[in-house]
């Protein structure tokens, strides 16, 4: 099992039953991973949530950090389990308190593929107060798309002075090459090999 770390086979095949593929969404091209499904079956969600567990559990991780949204259904169970902090890299004006932020600019990279979102530029921010001084960060999204958003949660991070460990997602869609927006980083995706192996 290369990435569902301590995970049975059994407990691998349960997970990949709940991904639904649906295809040509959100633009024509991309085969769309649904993890609601996943989401719905509890025995699949916490085999996830283990396993993430099980790869950071020695790695010296201080703290998981999530991006908004969906990031935050895996990023806060898995700090639970690593008993560390989490911290919510929030949308613009979202925070009650003081806020430090990074703006990033959103793009397709290389790929011609496109989604309604891959355009003009984001920010996230965190309360300033979010991390240790030099934290050891997990930062967690649920899939890895065109890998800006990654990229500018990286450099939130970084902004506060603090490591950046891995960024961790649960799937990939490749057709977007996140990955080269994100070079020179440490890129897990716990799914992907099982799902869509690299030839």
């Amino acid at each position: 099992v290369p990435n569902m770390d301590g995970a049975s086979a059994e407990e691998v095949a349960e997970v990949l039953e709940t991904v639904r593929f649906v295809p040509d969404f959100p633009k024509p091209g991309l085969k769309f991973k649904d993890l609601s499904t996943l989401l719905g079956r509890p025995s699949a969600f916490q085999s996830v949530v283990n396993s993430l567990v099980h790869r950071y559990a020695s790695r010296g991780i201080t703290a998981v950090a999530g991006i908004e949204c969906r990031g935050f259904i895996f990023a806060a169970p898995v700090a639970l389990g690593l008993r560390v902090p989490f911290v919510p890299f929030r949308k613009p004006g979202k925070l009650p308190c003081k806020s430090v932020g990074v703006e990033f600019r959103l793009g397709p990279g290389k790929s011609h593929h496109s989604t309604s979102a891959c355009f003009g530029k984001d920010r996230l921010e965190m309360h300033e107060d979010a991390f240790q001084p030099g934290a050891k960060v997990l930062i967690i999204d649920d899939m890895l798309g065109t890998g800006s958003t990654l990229r500018g949660a990286c450099e939130l991070v970084e902004k506060a002075s603090c490591e950046v460990v891995e960024c961790a997602c649960v799937v990939e869609l490749r057709e977007l090459k996140g990955r080269e927006a994100l070079a020179g980083r440490q890129v897990f995706v716990l799914l992907e090999d099982h799902i869509d192996p690299v030839p």
